[in-house]
Formats: C-alpha cells, structure tokens, sequence
C-alpha cells in the first residue's frame, strides 16, 4: 500500500490525445487571458471535453462532467485544492497551473506545460497520490466514539480536506476543551484531554501549511500518515504527533465559544457546539499530482517555503 503513495511515474502515461478537462479560476485577472492563448495550442494536441469556472464547481456540477485523462487546473494552490476536493471521486489526475503566490501545489506554468507536454502524456512526470481526509461532525448526544457498533445518527456536517481539517477557538477566543481519541474502537478510551486554542489535523500535503506553522512536523507527500497538531495548548507536554493515516481520530467538544469553528483547508467552515463529535478518517480515494520535471518536493521547500535556509547578512 506504501508504494501507492510515494512519487512514481504514471504506469503508460496517458493517451496520445488526452480526453482534457480544464478547470479554470475566472476570477484571477490573467487565466482568461493565459488561457485565451494557451487553448488553441492544447486544442491541436488534446481532445478538451470540456472547460468549467472553478466558481461553479459544486456536487452537482461534478457529476456532468464529461469523462477526462487529466484535468489542468488554473489558479493558485488554493484554487488547487478546492478542486482536489470536488474531483476526489472521480479519480482524474491533476495538473496545476499557477496564477497565485507559492504554487506548492500549482508546480507548472502555461510556458512549463507546454515544455513539458511530451513527458506528461508520456508517463515521464512523476505523479503521486496524496492521503484525503474525510471529516464528519456528529450531533451532542451521539454514542462517544461511535463505540460498540452503535449506529451513528446523521452528520450535520460532512466533508473532504487535502490539507487538514482545524477547530479554532474562535471569539470570544477563550480556550477551549478538547478531548482527543485515537482508534478508541480498539482501546474504548481517550487519548487525553487538553485546553488551548484548538488542534489541527492535517495530511502530509497540509503538513507545510497550518500544520507547519503552529510548530508541527513536515511530513512527505509518500508516507501514509497524519499529524495531530495542537494550536497553543495549555501544557508543555503536549507535542505534535504523527500517526497511520488509517487510524481513526475523534475529537470530543467540552468547552468551546460561541465562535468555535471547524475549519476545512482554510475554505470551508461551521460553526461546532458543546457536546459535539468531530470525526476524522482517511478518504477511501487519493488525489494523483502530477509534478514539473524542473523540481523535486525537498527543492521546493527549500526554494518556495526556505527550508533550512542560512540567515542572511544584511
């Protein structure tokens, strides 16, 4: 299963003439123009089936869109990962451009693709398949954990992170009480039970973003693992920890504020009350990348995120 997950080179590549989608993020004042320019080039070598707004991309949209070898996505690393979410299912590589800022996830560009084009459809990018989260809250008074079997009720609120799934304290930003359990269908306990001002779960992808800036650990997009994070916990002890990515994680809210919030890769939110159980778990499917020949994941940390960078003399 680990092979699955570390950078690998597509097994054949893809078609001669690719079924491309293009997933397109409008409202970045430069893609309509790039892209204006680009398709007719793409055109002679790719059958695009179809070209749709990232703005209207919804449950609903997703289920017409026409069958696709790979989708290019335009935008940013945040448009990037909206559309991983959305695309999850349909288990279409993607290949993003860049319009944004960092481009950790958005390697290429219209310029790059186009240098690249032959290695791409040929199989000879590496590609890797990255661990999704599946994140749902269950209402106060559910069975704790879900233990014994018990059938859950409903969710009211069920969704897809990349990178991680956050709760925040939120105003009026007192701490809150969080009770962590780890696989507690095999030890029917918790883990423990912290204060401070949230916690955050995230996968290798996310480990670089939030993750990485509330002090947790980078981990690399091969592994099969997910980072339980806390965000300035009351306590010295309390240091990030790594675990299977198929181990189940549950969070039990005791004490929050009225403005605690669950946060899904900086994009999606609700509100998360007292008594509520939020439940993560690992998607059943991965998202496949497809990466620019001109880096590798460790040169862009150290080119895009400064990875051990010498302190400069000014």
């Amino acid at each position: 299963m680990t092979e699955a997950l570390t950078e690998q080179k597509s097994p054949g590549g893809l078609p001669r003439r690719p079924r491309v989608l293009i997933l397109a993020n409008q409202s970045k004042e430069q893609v309509p123009r790039a892209l204006a320019g680009f398709e007719p080039w793409l055109k002679e070598r790719a059958e695009v089936v179809g070209q749709v707004d990232t703005a209207a991309m919804s449950p609903d949209r997703v289920k017409t869109l026409p069958e696709a070898d790979l989708a290019l996505v335009l935008g940013g690393d945040g448009t990037f990962l909206s559309q991983a979410r959305a695309m999850i299912d349909l288990r279409v590589p993607l290949l993003g451009i860049n319009f944004g800022k960092l481009g950790f996830l958005a390697e290429f560009t219209i310029d790059s693709v186009k240098t690249h084009w032959e290695d791409v459809i040929g199989g000879q990018c590496r590609t890797s398949d990255r661990v999704v989260l599946d994140v749902k809250v269950y209402p106060s008074g559910s069975t704790r954990w879900g233990d014994q079997g018990a059938t859950m009720p409903k969710p009211v609120f069920e969704a897809v992170a990349m990178n991680d799934a956050v709760v925040t304290s939120g105003p009026p930003y007192r701490m809150v009480e969080i009770e962590l359990a780890i696989e507690p269908k095999q030890s029917h306990m918790s883990a423990t039970r912290f204060a401070g001002d949230g916690v955050i779960i995230s996968t290798p992808s996310g480990s670089t973003a939030y993750n990485m800036a509330a002090g947790g650990p980078i981990v690399s997009p091969g592994v099969e693992a997910l980072t339980v994070t806390p965000i300035c916990p009351q306590s010295l002890a309390f240091r990030p920890i790594v675990l299977n990515a198929r181990y189940e994680v549950w969070l039990a809210l005791h004490q929050v504020n009225e403005g605690t919030t669950l946060v899904i890769d900086g994009q999606e939110s609700i509100n998360v009350d007292e008594g509520q159980q939020v439940f993560v778990t690992r998607h059943a499917n991965t998202v496949r990348l497809i990466h620019n020949p001109e880096y590798s994941y460790w040169s862009m940390l150290a080119q895009k995120m400064h990875w051990a960078a010498r302190p400069r003399r000014d």
